[in-house]
């Protein structure tokens, strides 16, 4: 999501299909071979749905604004992954980012050291700010959903250059280890930022990108709120 401000912070989704040869998902391009992607109801201002269908994955986000404040209000963002892959689906890691050029402020909440429960923040057109990312729950919105989760600090280059920084910073060194006695599977997260090749450009001063994944086998739901 981006805010109508005239310089708004950055935030928004990747994701990533852990399957060989799959790539990291940013933005929903005629050339990625998508079938579908589009908003399937929306007013523009308070509320959304879209859908994504990137292969047997279907990604479902929505959004509601809660109008008040000074500065546009409150928002909460749902995303559903489901998928119609026969037999075991692979891992899916959605990514959740927010950036701030050199003209705002974001502190990390962690939880466990891993798990990036939250960022309080503040710039100049939002005031201060927390954007909380929920633990992911079943499809239904019932009860918990086994997951794994991994945490990027790192400069911010722009928006342009966001998924090349999550790409940079991908490791396969990672277990998933879910309950029940089944099946280990290893997946890419991000580890650490190895930085960028050199473009020529110069990097915003101060900008800083703070990426929290969240690794899980579909179905299942993860909600974030904005105040």
């Amino acid at each position: 999501r981006r805010g109508r401000a005239p310089c708004p912070f950055p935030a928004g989704l990747m994701w990533l299909q852990q399957r060989d040869g799959a790539g990291l998902r940013h933005t929903c391009e005629q050339s990625d071979g998508l079938s579908r992607y589009g908003w399937l109801m929306h007013d523009g201002r308070s509320f959304g749905t879209q859908e994504i269908r990137d292969g047997a994955l279907t990604l479902t986000t929505e959004f509601v604004k809660r109008p008040g404040g000074q500065h546009g209000g409150d928002w909460s963002w749902r995303i559903t992954a489901r998928t119609e892959e026969p037999g075991p689906a692979p891992l899916l890691s959605l990514f959740f980012y927010v950036a701030t050029d050199e003209q705002g402020t974001l502190r990390p909440r962690l939880e466990n050291g891993t798990r990036l429960a939250a960022v309080t923040g503040h710039t100049e057109e939002l005031g201060s700010f927390t954007l909380t990312f929920l633990p992911p729950t079943a499809d239904g919105g019932d009860g918990p959903k086994h997951a794994s989760y991994n945490y990027l600090d790192a400069p911010s280059p722009g928006l342009h250059r966001l998924t090349d920084v999550v790409r940079s910073s991908l490791s396969n060194r990672f277990v998933f280890s879910p309950p029940g006695g089944r099946p280990r599977r290893r997946f890419f997260a991000v580890d650490a930022f190895r930085g960028l090749p050199a473009s020529g450009e110069q990097p915003p001063s101060g900008g800083r990108l703070l990426l929290h994944q969240v690794t899980l086998e579909p179905p299942g739901r993860v909600e974030v709120t904005f105040e």
